[in-house]
């Protein structure tokens, strides 16, 4: 059977769902605490929450599907669009893009789409979770700069009203990506306070996005695909136990590669090394810990496998540029804890 084909406008119409793309203040908003939800037997099940602003629109959205569906795309937009995809498969053509998109989790791109027609597809009993970014087209191109190469070829093309994407496919969220949304997700604020920090950490995001960008001289052809599987199971390994002591002989054996592939590979896929991916890991994990003001210091640096507390503190403020017990009193208490996301 093949996949129920619909409209964009057919999803936007439904109980009058935000679109995404969509920047202005004047524009539908979710208030309070919670998820609005809307259901439908095809479309399935769509959950969300977002915040707009007059030059941004920041949404995090989550969808149920039911059956394989197409969504065609029939309206135009002005504006740049990013997608830091965080679970699921959702493969979309842009008209003007001779590349499809394949979004998979920890994935993320940047694209510019002027024209109508870009077709998204979704496998049925399919569970999405995206935290898309909408940014006004004038005010994305006063921000970035024009510096390096990058920059250059996207303000051309934005001015050109040309059609362009970050880089060619996706690239990975490094793990402080992944921190800068899950801030987002789990900012529990109102009022200005609110506006700010959500403006603050996307502005933050994409600066790290960008940076990426800039970077992305790697030459992922030099990777075979089954190594390249390789590594992707290797990273999830990783994140699951980024605070087991663990030696290259050991991955190595786990991800059935050498030593010199396996450094060289991770690198050229993820941008990173493999014990300074771990070491962001662990960092990230101890900041959490550390806004949960049940535990000292030395019982975050005894979780984290250190003998001695003031190794872990030097790591921390080498990483972070401040010592851990800031996070436990004063501004960076104040400025970071928010339990629960609300936009």
């Amino acid at each position: 059977m093949g996949a129920y084909v619909l409209h964009s406008t057919d999803i936007l119409e439904f109980n009058n769902y935000p679109n995404p793309q969509y920047v202005g203040a004047d524009h539908y908003a979710s208030q309070g605490d919670g998820f609005i939800c809307f259901r439908e037997e095809k479309v399935g099940t769509l959950r969300f929450k977002n915040a707009l602003f007059p030059h941004m629109h920041v949404m995090d959205l989550r969808w149920s599907t039911n059956k394989e569906i197409c969504i065609q795309g029939n309206d135009v937009g002005d504006n740049v669009n990013i997608n830091f995809h965080m679970r699921g498969k959702l493969n979309t053509q842009f008209k003007g893009l001779n590349q499809e998109l394949k979004m998979r989790p920890s994935t993320h791109n940047l694209v510019f789409s002027p024209n109508d027609g870009d077709i998204n597809r979704v496998e049925a009993h399919a569970e999405l979770e995206m935290f898309h970014i909408s940014f006004n087209k004038a005010f994305f191109a006063d921000i970035i700069g024009c510096d390096d190469a990058w920059s250059e070829k996207v303000l051309n093309n934005l001015a050109q009203n040309k059609p362009f994407s970050g880089v060619n496919g996706t690239m990975d969220l490094t793990p402080t990506m992944q921190l800068l949304v899950n801030d987002v997700r789990n900012c529990q604020s109102a009022g200005p306070l609110r506006n700010l920090f959500i403006q603050s950490k996307t502005l933050e995001l994409l600066g790290h996005q960008i940076s990426q960008f800039r970077n992305s001289d790697f030459v992922h052809e030099d990777i075979k695909p089954d190594e390249a599987e390789k590594l992707y199971h290797l990273r999830a390994y990783l994140d699951a136990h980024f605070l087991d002591e663990l030696s290259l002989t050991q991955l190595s054996r786990i991800c059935i590669l050498n030593e010199f592939k396996l450094k060289k590979g991770f690198k050229l896929l993820f941008g990173t090394t493999i014990f300074h991916y771990l070491r962001e890991k662990r960092m990230e994990y101890a900041r959490k810990l550390l806004l949960d003001c049940s535990l000292s210091v030395e019982e975050v640096a005894h979780k984290l496998g250190y003998e001695h507390a003031h190794h872990f503190s030097t790591a921390f403020k080498k990483f972070y540029k401040t010592c851990p017990s800031s996070f436990k009193i004063g501004k960076y208490a104040t400025m970071h804890r928010f339990p629960d996301f609300v936009v």
